[in-house]
């Protein structure tokens, strides 16, 4: 996609993270580029509470402050086969 930036990339054990920057009317349409896999990819703006999940054919918006907006999306990642240590939605 090639409205997609990829400001930094580094992996935590076996995953392979990246920083990304993208225009935010292109979010709702980036899951259909994320290849088959147990991944997601989320997006915020410093600052703000508002965080967006988007799995490959699922997107969910959540709170950072409130964690009971998280269970959704939490809930939908364990079910493709993500470890629930890895559905953590870190911003910063």
């Amino acid at each position: 996609m090639s409205q997609l930036k990829i400001e930094r990339t580094w992996t935590d054990d076996d995953w392979i993270l990246h920083d990304v920057l993208i225009d935010e009317k292109k979010v709702d349409e980036i899951g259909k580029y994320l290849s088959e896999g147990p991944w997601y990819i989320h997006f915020w703006k410093p600052g703000e509470d508002k965080i967006i999940v988007v799995f490959r054919d699922k997107t969910f918006e959540i709170s950072h402050s409130n964690k009971s907006t998280w269970l959704d999306a939490i809930q939908y990642g364990k079910s493709i086969g993500i470890p629930e240590e890895r559905l953590d939605f870190i911003i910063g």
